[in-house]
């Protein structure tokens, strides 16, 4: 298997260069299996990789755990922890035309954690009708890199205002037909009101804010999809300040 690896920050000072393109080994199948590899490469990659502990990766731009399988993976990035975050946080966020499994979804975020007590999983599917009218698909649009980046500014506000310990936002877009999945948002915490207040957090800025456009496709036609005040509404009850919950 030949991927593409990218190392930052004092990872990168440490093995003396940006990038590489390695062949691995049959061996090397998770991130775990690829720093025990790569430390043994030689002096550079040991003193990078003395304790795998407090170095970070990430597959494609998701970040991942070190059981994370590599197959397929087109690269692998290895990074020291961002500067103010909650190392105890897993954050997915990915936009993907193809479908997902919501229930695989909620059980990736919580497998091996024993500190997270409740796990809330909601999943958007593209119902067959719209203001009592036939809806035959659904395509959806969106800003590549401005979704992400603005979809990781509202989990990181959910995660300032809740005891989070895990957060997954999967959106999918282009032509959907009634019955697909849509959006997927799994919060992971020790309680169950952060969990479910910070879905329901997410899930109103998604439906409000995030650069998604939507287009309807009915017997008369196609249509795009405006703004609704309801919708509005509900993201406006967060927009008040306050203070980080307290568990219950």
């Amino acid at each position: 298997m030949s991927v593409k690896l990218l190392y930052f920050a004092w990872v990168r000072e440490r093995i003396g260069r940006t990038e590489e393109v390695v062949d691995l080994p049959d061996a090397v199948r998770t991130v775990g299996d690829l720093v025990g590899w790569l430390a043994g490469r030689g002096e550079e990659y040991a003193h990078a990789f003395d304790n795998p502990k407090v170095v970070r990766a990430a597959i494609d731009r998701t970040h991942v755990r070190p059981d994370a399988a590599i197959a397929g993976a087109r690269e692998i990035a290895f990074f020291p922890p961002m500067i103010g975050s909650n190392e105890a946080v897993a954050m997915t966020i990915r936009l993907q035309r193809e479908d997902f499994d919501a229930a695989a979804e909620a059980a990736t975020i919580a497998r091996g954690r024993t500190d997270i007590g409740a796990v809330v999983t909601f999943a958007g599917i593209c119902r067959d009708h719209e203001g009592g009218e036939g809806v035959t698909a659904l395509t959806l649009e969106h800003y590549p890199g401005m979704a992400e980046e603005e979809i990781a500014r509202h989990v990181a506000e959910a995660e300032k205002r809740w005891p989070l310990l895990g957060v997954t936002v999967i959106h999918r877009y282009g032509r959907l037909v009634p019955g697909d999945n849509i959006v997927l948002v799994v919060t992971a915490s020790a309680h169950r009101e952060a969990a479910f207040s910070a879905a329901e957090f997410l899930m109103d800025y998604l439906k409000t804010r995030a650069p998604f456009w939507k287009q309807e496709e009915r017997q008369q036609g196609k249509a795009w999809i405006d703004a609704k005040q309801s919708d509005d509404a509900a993201a406006g009850r967060w927009d008040r300040p306050r203070k980080r919950d307290a568990a219950k």
